[in-house]
């Protein structure tokens, strides 16, 4: 069994660290494109071609690439995944608004980019456990903007039908009032990273579903 694990928006695959530790699988993640070392012509996709078919978790940016991921998955993770815009005016609000935030980031000294981005109230239950402004410095600010406006929620269709599993931290309230009709599962003590903030319960409840998966795999051989 394998576990593929996609990050969020400024993150690397170093995010999941600590929840694979607590996995007996075989896990791997990658930089996103922009993120982390990746290089500039990262295909993400084509990379994940390349091996046998796996179990996908994503996170925020890193789950909405998970949507539109269309390989060999045998089960599907959304953690704090925005599942896509209802609207035509929506989404342009939000290209507009992502374009403000790229070029933000290319004017903007990344100390003060990261503070002002992590002082948003879907973060404050983050800031309160680990210093995440100090863990995201090494990045290129080009890169991010790039992957910003690439996989900007405004370019992605609507996904609220996709069959997965969907988790969420229990602070993280603006998504439980996206997800009041999906049903998802909770993790205590967490807002909207919850793999930063309760990665022990996470991997536990990756776990338990993945192990489900696995049988009713087997059920259908």
């Amino acid at each position: 069994m394998l576990v593929v694990f996609l990050h969020g928006f400024l993150g690397t695959g170093n995010d999941w660290t600590e929840v694979i530790k607590h996995l007996p699988f075989p896990c791997m993640t990658f930089d996103l494109p922009g993120h982390g070392n990746s290089l500039p012509d990262f295909d993400l996709f084509a990379e994940m071609e390349k091996l046998p078919p796996f179990h996908l978790v994503g996170y925020s940016m890193g789950g909405r690439l998970c949507l539109q991921y269309s390989g060999k998955t045998l089960s599907l993770t959304l953690i704090s995944t925005h599942l896509g815009l209802q609207t035509e005016l929506e989404k342009q609000e939000r290209l507009s608004k992502d374009q403000v935030t790229a070029e933000q980031i290319l004017s903007t000294p990344i100390d003060q980019f990261l503070s002002q981005w992590y002082d948003q109230p879907l973060f404050s239950s983050l800031r309160s456990k680990i210093d995440i402004c100090g863990l995201r410095k090494k990045q290129t600010r080009e890169g991010l903007a790039d992957a910003l406006m690439k996989f900007s929620l405004g370019k992605q269709p609507d996904y609220s039908n996709k069959k997965a599993q969907y988790i969420l931290g229990e602070k993280d309230e603006k998504y439980r009032t996206l997800y009041q009709k999906i049903p998802h599962t909770l993790i205590p003590d967490a807002g909207h990273a919850v793999h930063l903030e309760n990665p022990i319960l996470l991997a536990k409840e990756i776990y338990e579903r993945l192990l489900s998966n696995e049988v009713q795999l087997e059920s259908m051989r």
